[in-house]
């Protein structure tokens, strides 16, 4: 019994677009909004048994992608009791605040959306899952030789065991061994970085292994050199993840001030990620600049990998934590928004750090706040009232567009440094204006997390003290 819940096919598709086959190729390519709910949000919880079947795949993803979860293992004698619990009376299930997600093959596509393992490219999604779903086929080939449940006499399963090595083992390793073969580096099933069909492929490899007449056989074929050598690689490789000690967090590596980077750091608040937010003083950059790519900030230090530009630094926490949606429409107007945003902050940039004699100087400040940002802010009002819910420029929910929003407005609309300038514009768009110092308030934004050098104090606290000590003196 228990060894079907390893070898089941998943539903491949059904005429009824209501049916649970359907909704699980329906969510490809659709963010967590079309579920209700984000579940990196709080701890996670994968019901299996205390053996690799279906649930191993899902354990290897999760463990490669540093997420925090509680492995619960459920004896087999426990089992009876324990099924009423679940929606469909079976396992795997993945819980995060109270939801069940259920078939396994569901779990492992969502994840590999979550976390970076699944490809958005229609073509290369095709190809991952042509990949496991023959997996699948292979594993129900094996289940039907070896299970122990199987109703055939032992002479006759074990004259299938052999057709099954002679036939079937050689005809799916070869087609797995071609897929090594495609690849540049033949490291991975597809394409040149790990997804979740190789965590499929290893889940089922490790499954099949708890059998010594299987693994035997995987030990000692010569006749598919890449298959044997991607398992061994794999395997060392998620190993070699387990031997890098307790999770590192994310490392942010900005100035301490706003700046570009605020936008970034709101993000991670609000996703509620703990990451270290360093900050660099100006009087230090000359001396670490060498030490960061393109010599530059921000930088994003994340999965043992230095990400650089923040524009794609933003897509890839976007994608990654459900502030990026998928729908084309909704898409394009959150890069719309986000772009519109950033002119505001390069054309600061641009004439504040011309270096440009005073007069040209002051030109180039004089047209920035009379044709620019009018023009920048009325356009993104626009977009607010014809959002359904004004409480957010995109949809009813956060999306990257408000993170660059409020980015912005601590870092020039809202300093006290700047604010005076930007006062008079932003009266005219009373919307756009009403927005920012509601959702400022709701994210709780002076509240700003200890830098790493905390001898001295935050830009925010800083701004505050000043704003503070103005209104006295206005007093």
């Amino acid at each position: 019994l228990f060894f079907f819940l390893m070898i089941r096919r998943p539903p491949r598709s059904t005429p009824k677009p209501s049916s649970a086959a359907s909704d699980v190729y329906k969510r490809q390519g659709i963010n967590a909004e079309y579920m209700g709910y984000k579940m990196e949000k709080g701890p996670m919880k994968l019901y299996y048994f205390d053996m690799p079947g279906r649930a191993e795949g899902i354990r290897m993803l999760l463990h490669h992608a540093g997420v925090p979860f509680e492995d619960v293992r459920i004896k087999f004698e426990n089992w009876p009791a324990e099924k009423p619990k679940f929606e469909l009376g079976q396992v795997p299930v993945l819980e995060c605040h109270g939801k069940q997600l259920t078939q396994s093959y569901a779990i492992m596509l969502y994840l590999g959306r979550l976390y970076g393992y699944m490809y958005t490219c229609p073509y290369a999604s095709s190809e991952i899952l042509a990949i496991m779903n023959t997996w699948d086929d292979f594993n129900m080939k094996f289940g039907s030789a070896f299970m122990p449940q199987s109703p055939f006499e032992p002479a006759q399963k074990t004259a299938m065991q052999e057709e099954f090595f002679k036939t079937d083992f050689n005809f799916f390793m070869g087609f797995f061994e071609g897929k090594l073969k495609a690849g540049e580096k033949h490291d991975y099933l597809f394409g040149n970085q790990i997804t979740v069909a190789d965590f499929y492929a290893l889940g089922t490899y490790k499954q099949m292994r708890t059998d010594p007449r299987v693994a035997g056989k995987y030990d000692t074929q010569t006749e598919f050199p890449l298959m044997k050598a991607y398992f061994a690689a794999r395997l060392k490789e998620l190993e070699d993840k387990g031997k890098a000690g307790p999770f590192k967090k994310p490392k942010l590596s900005y100035f301490d001030m706003p700046g570009r980077g605020e936008a970034c750091r709101l993000l991670l608040r609000q996703a509620k990620v703990d990451f270290e937010d360093a900050r660099i003083g100006f009087q230090d950059w000359p001396k670490l600049k060498e030490s960061f790519p393109l010599k530059q900030l921000p930088v994003l230090e994340i999965d043992g990998r230095q990400l650089v530009q923040n524009d794609a630094i933003m897509q890839f926490l976007s994608i990654r934590y459900d502030f990026l949606p998928m729908k084309p429409d909704k898409y394009y107007r959150v890069i719309f928004l986000a772009n519109t945003v950033r002119d505001i902050y390069d054309g600061y940039v641009r004439y504040y750090f011309s270096g440009l004699p005073e007069a040209a100087k002051t030109k180039m400040e004089t047209d920035y706040f009379t044709n620019s940002v009018p023009v920048l802010l009325k356009a993104i009002e626009k977009r607010l009232t014809e959002n359904k819910s004004q409480e957010y420029l995109v949809g009813r929910k956060y999306s990257m567009a408000d993170f660059y929003m409020l980015g912005v407005s601590k870092w020039l609309l809202l300093n006290p440094q700047t604010q005076a300038k930007y006062e008079p514009i932003l009266k005219t768009v009373p919307v756009l204006k009403l927005y920012i110092e509601k959702r400022l308030k709701d994210l709780s934004l002076i509240h700003i997390s200890e830098p790493t050098r905390p001898e001295r104090i935050s830009y925010a606290v800083f701004c505050l003290k000043k704003k503070n000590k103005h209104q006295k003196t206005k007093t």
